[in-house]
């Protein structure tokens, strides 16, 4: 799981920045998909959620969240 604090505006900058990797984050709380990871994701009281659901078995849940954090 990854945590980080954000204010609203850093949230929507961290938003854009995922969008323009192909991962379109839509209002406070839904999924998001890429290369065959799914994860939750939840912007609640100035924190960003972040929670691996499922992915290809030849990835760590350690790798995936590594290469979404490169990506915040």
């Amino acid at each position: 799981m990854i945590q980080i604090p954000l204010t609203a505006e850093e949230f929507q900058t961290k938003a854009n920045q995922l969008a323009e990797q192909g991962i379109v984050i839509t209002g406070t709380e839904g999924t998001i998909e890429k290369m065959g990871v799914k994860a939750s994701y939840l912007y609640q009281d100035g924190l960003l959620t972040i929670t691996i659901l499922d992915k290809p078995f030849f990835l760590s849940e350690d790798m995936c969240e590594k290469q979404l954090r490169a990506w915040l």
